[in-house]
């Protein structure tokens, strides 16, 4: 499906509205699923943006998706999940928040 339709469908059925948010990535998954990131176009700033993950069914022979799972979040809850999730990962480096070089 048409990354564009995809966008079309979940705002017409009020899943996430575009009044709100902006589509910044979309990414089709092999497995009929979608990932779609938004960015909310009035709560945070350029500088600590708030983002809106969506993760959805691509449900072909009837054209449409199915949000499964949705999850809001700024840059620091990415930085606490990578931290202690791969606490050995230090592409962090330069974001706020970050842990110094060296590790955390």
């Amino acid at each position: 499906m048409d990354a564009s339709l995809i966008i079309k469908i979940l705002d017409e059925k009020g899943e996430v509205s575009l009044d709100t948010w902006k589509v910044v990535s979309i990414k089709e998954n092999d497995d009929g699923t979608a990932d779609i990131l938004y960015k909310n176009k009035h709560v945070g700033s350029d500088g600590d943006p708030v983002f809106l993950w969506i993760y959805a069914n691509i449900v072909e022979e009837d054209e449409d998706v199915r949000v499964l799972e949705r999850i809001t979040f700024k840059k620091e809850d990415i930085l606490w999940l990578v931290r202690y999730v791969f606490p050995k990962v230090k592409v962090i480096r330069g974001l706020p928040n970050s842990p110094p070089a060296g590790g955390v």
